[in-house]
């Protein structure tokens, strides 16, 4: 955990004391795993506002932290994740890795290599996927937790979709162009980024998503998992927007 997350609930005004109870996830963490003591500072924010510090007042019984979020808050990223539900266990590894990373927004899409048992995953409950993003912003030190939806059925969502002035992405191993000749280095806008299930997307599908103006990239030789896939693919889409432009 490098940043402590807090509710608008939690904290009347944006900063005072926040009592965590003993056998709550965040007190836990603190104490077994950081093992924080009376009078540390730790980095806090509140979801989707401001950042600050949080300071350790008592641990027993209750752990009580004094917070003050007077700095600015994470701005909204710019790429919005399009995936394929993914194996279950595969599932929270993406949406972690993705809220870590820096998703503006997450939708997760049924596609013809779907397994469609995956949709009775409890991973797939909103608590659980919302429990998932917010575990990935604490890691990655983002106050920005993305709305995450999901959709059994593809083609309705392609069709009502919009990402307004966004390059259109879609990930495909067999793809012609890799992603830094379709991304130029120095690109500021917004992305949207596709990734298909294991065995990728079928033609049908990807016929549909180049439709709608999304451009086939790769990342080199190697053929990833989706949750890999995209931890490779957000971090070269970083690296891209933080070289100088040509």
């Amino acid at each position: 955990m490098n940043l402590l997350l807090f509710d608008a609930a939690e904290l009347a005004g944006g900063s005072g004391d926040v009592v965590l109870p003993a056998g709550e996830r965040r007190a836990r963490h603190l104490r077994e795993v950081l093992r924080v003591g009376v009078g540390q500072h730790l980095r806090a924010g509140l979801v989707r506002g401001a950042t600050g510090q949080a300071e350790v007042l008592a641990l027993e019984p209750e752990l009580r932290l004094r917070v003050l979020l007077d700095g600015p808050a994470s701005p909204r990223p710019a790429v919005e994740l399009i995936a394929a539900v993914p194996r279950p266990k595969a599932l929270s590894r993406l949406v972690q890795t993705a809220a870590s990373l820096g998703a503006g927004r997450i939708d997760l899409v049924n596609a013809w290599r779907v397994d469609k048992s995956y949709f009775d995953s409890p991973r797939l409950a909103a608590a659980a996927l919302a429990a998932d993003a917010r575990l990935g912003c604490e890691q990655g030190a983002t106050t920005w937790v993305p709305d995450i939806a999901v959709h059994r059925l593809l083609m309705p969502f392609l069709a009502g979709a919009r990402w307004p002035g966004a390059t259109l992405l879609v990930a495909h191993p067999r793809a012609g162009a890799l992603i830094e000749e379709v991304l130029p280095p120095g690109h500021t806008g917004d992305v949207a980024l596709a990734v298909g299930p294991e065995g990728g997307w079928i033609e049908r599908e990807l016929d549909s998503l180049v439709g709608l103006g999304f451009r086939p990239v790769r990342l080199g030789a190697a053929v990833l998992r989706a949750d890999t896939a995209v931890a490779a693919l957000f971090a070269q889409i970083d690296l891209l927007r933080r070289l100088p432009a040509r």
